[in-house]
């Protein structure tokens, strides 16, 4: 079968509220109708690619990079930090999103906010993340700094 078709079908179901069986080789896969859904579509010079992610059950912990900011940050002492804008999936289904500043220099702690935002879907927090200026990583950077046990990495 098309995985146009496949999609289309799937997609179909979930929005009337009922599950979506899906067949991939020799599986069957039974998609209920609380799965959340995305699908995101990059192309450029070089590539096209399409990202389909279907998750159910129980969400997981696991923190996504949303972004890596193209400013870098200094602190007082003149060392260099990298900015990943991180984000996870809340229970209500909303997402929230921090920042982590990741040093240049060996023997630098990573540091990292608290929760920077929180947004209706992840196509939000993506779209919120591209509009972080250098005065806002400085302050979040300040934020980062004070925050107790700010190395643990996400």
């Amino acid at each position: 079968m098309e995985v146009a078709s496949v999609l289309r079908s799937m997609a179909e179901m979930l929005e009337m509220g009922h599950s979506a069986t899906v067949r991939l080789t020799n599986e069957t896969i039974l998609i209920p109708a609380t799965a959340d859904v995305s699908c995101k579509y990059e192309s450029g010079v070089e590539t096209n690619e399409i990202s389909i992610r279907v998750k159910w059950g129980l969400l997981s912990s696991t923190s996504q990079l949303i972004r890596q900011h193209s400013e870098r940050v200094r602190d007082t002492l003149g060392n260099v930090y990298e900015v990943f804008i991180y984000g996870e999936p809340r229970l209500d289904g909303t997402w929230e999103g921090w920042l982590e500043f990741a040093p240049l220099s060996p023997g630098l702690s990573l540091l990292r906010t608290g929760r920077e935002t929180t947004q209706p879907d992840l196509s939000a927090l993506e779209y919120w993340a591209t509009g972080l200026e250098p005065m806002y990583l400085a302050g979040a950077f300040q934020r980062a700094a004070s925050v107790p046990e700010a190395s643990s990495p996400s």
